[in-house]
């Protein structure tokens, strides 16, 4: 059923009842005195053919499969009698049928930039079944990576969005603005592209194919235990290496992150977990849109809105947290590990998996995963 002719760039389209009624044809000449043939025979002398069309029948991921579509064109009657079936051409008949036709397409591209909803929830899936199949090894030196660039990015904000003082007391509005879409969407960006292990993605992944019992409570487990480590660990590691840099030894620059990271601390448990909460929202959606699209541009385009509307609106990312705030007390904040754990990490963490868990995960498996 798969003939392509790449000279002219067509598929063959195939009715149905051509199918099957060529092969009660053929059945039936292996007894040509019998009821069966000559029925198979006068099934054969009414019903079309086969035609060709040009191809036009896409599907979405990229694999061939059988789709249903109508011609584009009439075309000429003609049909095959019994006797000359053995003769018949090689080269398509055209006919004339408005029936429904089976297109078969193989190596098709998808239609569009992104794929639908059902069709993005399944890539997850599958994305949780590979993270569950790595190994530890893999996992932790992943995380560590993605802690490392999400740190790049937070070093970005504080040492361009948030080091202008004048623009904050003229336009704070604009200066948040600018936090936002500065810094943290390049950090997301490159773990997204470099396939890095974010615990907070992997949270809403994880989840997803746990509630669609694709993998095990063990494995969802150890992605998260393993992806939170490497990314407190990568985190420190630039924390350190920003400072050695003296990325922040200018004085707008220091002030900056010092007063982030004092602001960060200073939260009472409730305000750190609903922004924590808020802020994953966005970020698993944003991760949600990188598996929606196709291409590195529509990618991009996915992480920079939810991105910048968290940092913009002042929400809490776990992660980012993980440098901003080390990079702060080696600049000179006031601030013990203890604050850091108890007054920030903590509740920012449990907020992020809150919204990852249910208003990511178990929404969208609501909608698209609970028939399976």
């Amino acid at each position: 059923y798969r003939y392509l002719a790449p000279s002219v760039g067509q598929f063959f389209i195939f009715d149905v009842d051509v199918i099957l009624a060529a092969k009660n044809c053929f059945e039936g000449l292996s007894d040509r005195n019998t009821p069966r043939r000559r029925a198979a025979a006068s099934k054969c002398c009414h019903t079309p053919t086969m035609t060709t069309a040009t191809h036009f029948v896409m599907t979405s991921g990229g694999c061939g499969g059988a789709h249903i579509t109508k011609r584009r064109h009439p075309a000429r009657p003609s049909a095959i009698s019994p006797g000359r079936l053995r003769t018949a051409p090689k080269t398509p008949v055209n006919v004339a049928s408005r029936r429904k036709c089976l297109t078969v397409v193989a190596n098709v591209v998808p239609q569009g930039d992104a794929l639908p909803p059902p069709a993005v929830f399944n890539a997850v899936l599958a994305t949780a079944e590979k993270k569950a199949a790595q190994d530890l090894s893999t996992t932790l030196v992943l995380g560590f990576s993605a802690g490392a660039l999400i740190g790049i990015g937070a070093l970005l904000m504080s040492c361009v969005g948030a080091s202008s003082p004048a623009l904050a007391t003229a336009n704070p509005g604009l200066c948040n603005f600018l936090k936002g879409a500065v810094g943290l969407p390049a950090g997301l960006t490159l773990v997204i592209l470099t396939g890095a292990e974010l615990f907070t993605g992997n949270v809403m992944t994880m989840c997803s194919g746990l509630l669609a019992k694709r993998i095990e409570a063990g494995a969802l487990f150890r992605n998260w235990l393993l992806s939170y480590a490497g990314n407190f660990i990568g985190s420190i590691v630039m924390a350190y290496l920003a400072f050695g840099a003296k990325t922040a030894s200018a004085p707008a620059a220091k002030a900056a992150v010092v007063g982030i990271a004092t602001s960060k601390v200073s939260l009472s448990f409730g305000v750190a977990l609903c922004k924590g909460i808020l802020c994953n929202w966005l970020v698993c959606l944003a991760v949600w849109g990188t598996m929606a699209s196709t291409s590195v541009a529509g990618k991009v385009l996915a992480i920079f809105w939810p991105i910048t509307a968290f940092v913009t609106l002042g929400f809490e990312h776990s992660v980012a947290n993980m440098f901003l705030i080390p990079h702060g007390m080696l600049n000179g904040a006031q601030i013990t590990v203890k604050d850091m754990m108890l007054n920030n990490i903590l509740p920012v963490t449990l907020g992020n998996v809150i919204s990852a868990v249910i208003f990511v995960a178990g929404l969208h498996f609501w909608a698209y995963g609970r028939q399976n």
